[in-house]
């Protein structure tokens, strides 16, 4: 047994003898990777998955993994950059798929959604829900930060932007899952009424939609707008799509009660700045003078999404609908 430590978590890699193994190619860069392992040494990159394709390991990954007869999810196309590189690198995320705990040990290479937010969950010890989704993305983004000591080529950036996307959409809707009782608060899903929001909680004097988006708003966003009571819910990118006060005045005649902007790095850029959306918003209101907008409630209009659940849950914490208003919140 070895142990790495992501801040002061201590993350235990098994020597290989107490893992069960589906095929021989996960068992072998299995021992490879543990052979690298430092103990009590950081949870930080210790294999550059540059060169499993240039200077093979102990085995040759491409041969043992074909002689597995191993399918391999999402291949690089024709087009794609590098293209004999990236195929390893395909490899590679395919065994983490399988071993999530490995994702940060690999450097240069861009790990899917799903294995990523797994890996967050082992490196914290928690299980992604509403109150911590904020804190999982938060450890994503440290990893993923650590994830690159290189340009990367064109096949490379564009799969890193949609993976953040696909990041974000996964967690938001993970949270949405557990929050909605499909009673008084579900997903809409008739096509005749899904312009008006993704989420509805039925509440007086209006029932209070939620319109979900991942990176960007623009005019997807404000569309969602009927003068009901309405959330704008995202892990949106740009702080000046909330920035303008003819914008802001759209949403709020659209009927907008709240934007909720992420408190935590979504794009390549903020993880580099360490900075977020949310941040760069108040920051812009603040330095030119301006007052951070209010809805009708006289409530804050800008919001951090990780306070979503909270602001909720004083709505659903009243069982009572008679009683459920939006006219505080």
């Amino acid at each position: 047994m070895k142990t790495l430590l992501f801040g002061t978590n201590q993350i235990i890699f098994e020597a290989a003898n107490g893992v069960v193994f589906t095929n021989n190619f996960d068992k072998q860069m299995y021992e490879h990777l543990y052979h690298r392992i430092v103990d009590q040494g950081k949870y930080e990159p210790i294999i550059d998955t540059d060169s499993l394709f240039a200077n093979p390991a102990s085995f040759d990954v491409k041969n043992l993994f074909e002689s597995e007869d191993l399918p391999l999810p999402n291949p690089p196309s024709a087009k794609a950059s590098n293209k004999d590189r990236l195929y390893i690198k395909c490899i590679v995320r395919d065994f983490v798929s399988r071993h999530p705990k490995f994702l940060g040990l690999f450097v240069n290479n861009t790990a899917l959604a799903k294995p990523c937010i797994a890996n967050a969950e082992i490196l914290l010890g928690k299980t992604v829900d509403v109150t911590n989704f904020i804190e999982i993305k938060s450890a994503i983004d440290q990893v993923n930060r650590a994830s690159w000591n290189r340009q990367k080529d064109t096949s490379e950036s564009q799969s890193g932007v949609s993976t953040l996307g696909t990041i974000s959409e996964t967690l938001l809707s993970m949270v949405f899952g557990q929050l909605v009782d499909d009673t008084t608060f579900f997903h809409v899903d008739q096509s005749n009424v899904q312009s008006y929001g993704d989420f509805v909680l039925m509440c007086l004097p209006n029932n209070l939609w939620l319109s979900v988006k991942s990176n960007f708003s623009r005019e997807r966003l404000l569309a969602s707008g009927y003068t009901n009571d309405i959330l704008g819910v995202g892990f949106f990118q740009e702080a000046k799509e909330f920035t303008s006060q003819v914008r802001i005045r759209n949403f709020q005649r659209a009927g907008f009660l709240a934007v909720y902007c992420p408190d935590v790095s979504v794009s390549e850029i903020q993880v580099q700045n360490n900075t977020n959306t949310y941040d760069e918003v108040v920051s812009h209101y603040q330095n030119n003078g301006g007052t951070i907008p209010a809805n009708i409630n006289g409530k804050p209009f800008i919001r951090k999404l990780s306070n979503l659940a909270s602001d909720l849950k004083t709505l659903l914490d009243e069982t009572d609908i008679k009683k459920r208003t939006t006219v505080h919140f």
